[in-house]
């Protein structure tokens, strides 16, 4: 089944979704966190896995966006894709007895060692995008990342025409969000019988990474027809190998987030979709819950998120849409 194209008032609504206070808890989690009494504190330390990637620097605008307007103090840590960075950062935002601890875990299972400083000082924690492994979480948020890969895998199908050979660029495997957006793709692609999967390789969410992955796999592969980026940072490293090769347009390249390159790339038809999942509303989602976490109420122990399907015929859509959330900084020059 075809993801279906959303109207501009299915965009309303999911930009309020995006900014709801409620949200579901998955089997097996702590269901709605007691956060406790109100802390009277108003600051926050949020420290990102990487300011490299355009996706975390929306994020991180979008939070500060809103920490603005709930008065609340954000201190930004960048733990530049090192464990060990962003556990020295969490140790520091505990001494110094920060209202609630905010990560990004570079990895799922190194994080477990900041979640538990924090939860030791009686600090508040929470997560978003890449989930702990371990420890106490207020609550985690961050978006479906297995209807991620199905998305991508149906619309990359519908692009091939159901048949061809096609390939899947991963990412960062330690992290649950590279695990489960490469389960999705698989689960769903392999309902497509005319295609196949000729090969699958990590570039670890990286643009010059899948660069290089993608220019290897085209020499071992040539006839591909279609690949799918698990995220868009690899999919613009992809699209330049294949633009190296008159490929663009040509080979079918999915990818996710839907950054400004990205939603480019798609309007100019070099792309053929993109799953977008709005980092600046995930941003803004983080700092809605650390208010109501500081404020001692009651939240769900995880907030799930849904992104969109964006192809070249609702690119503009989309970008109206971003434009609306106050993030005209994530829309391109060709889409304003």
């Amino acid at each position: 089944m075809r993801v279906a194209r959303t109207t501009r008032a299915a965009i309303a609504v999911t930009a309020a979704a995006a900014l709801a206070l409620t949200g579901c808890s998955r089997a097996g989690d702590d269901a709605g966190a007691d956060t406790g009494k109100a802390s009277g504190k108003k600051d926050a330390t949020i420290i990102m896995s990487t300011l490299n990637n355009p996706f975390f620097v929306s994020v991180k605008n979008g939070a500060q966006a809103q920490a603005a307007k709930l008065g609340i103090k954000l201190n930004v840590q960048n733990a530049n894709n090192s464990d060990a960075a962003a556990l020295n950062q969490a140790t520091t935002a505990v001494s110094k007895q920060t209202g609630i601890l905010i990560i990004d875990p570079v990895s799922t299972q190194s994080a477990t060692s900041s979640v538990t400083q924090a939860n030791g000082a009686n600090i508040p924690v929470m997560a978003f995008d890449r989930k702990p492994s371990g420890g106490k979480l207020a609550t985690f948020v961050g978006y479906d990342a297995v209807q991620a890969g199905r998305n991508a895998a149906k619309s990359l199908a519908e692009a091939v025409g159901e048949k061809g050979k096609v390939v899947e660029i991963q990412g960062l495997l330690g992290t649950n969000v590279a695990q489960d957006r490469s389960k999705g793709f698989n689960e769903e692609i392999a309902k497509h019988k005319g295609i196949t999967v000729v090969a699958k390789q990590a570039a670890d969410f990286d643009r010059a990474k899948a660069l290089n992955v993608m220019t290897n796999v085209l020499q071992a592969n040539p006839g591909i027809n279609g690949v799918y980026a698990a995220n868009d940072e690899m999919a613009m490293g992809a699209l330049s190998a294949l633009k190296a090769r008159n490929l663009a347009g040509k080979v079918k390249l999915v990818g996710n987030d839907g950054i400004s390159d990205a939603l480019a790339a798609v309007a100019a038809g070099d792309m053929y979709a993109t799953n977008a999942e709005s980092p600046f509303a995930l941003g803004q989602k983080v700092m809605a819950l650390a208010a109501d976490i500081l404020a001692g109420k009651q939240v769900a122990a995880d907030e799930t998120l849904q992104g969109r399907l964006v192809t070249k015929a609702d690119a503009k859509e989309y970008a109206d849409y971003l434009v609306g959330l106050g993030d005209a900084a994530d829309v391109p020059a060709s889409l304003k």
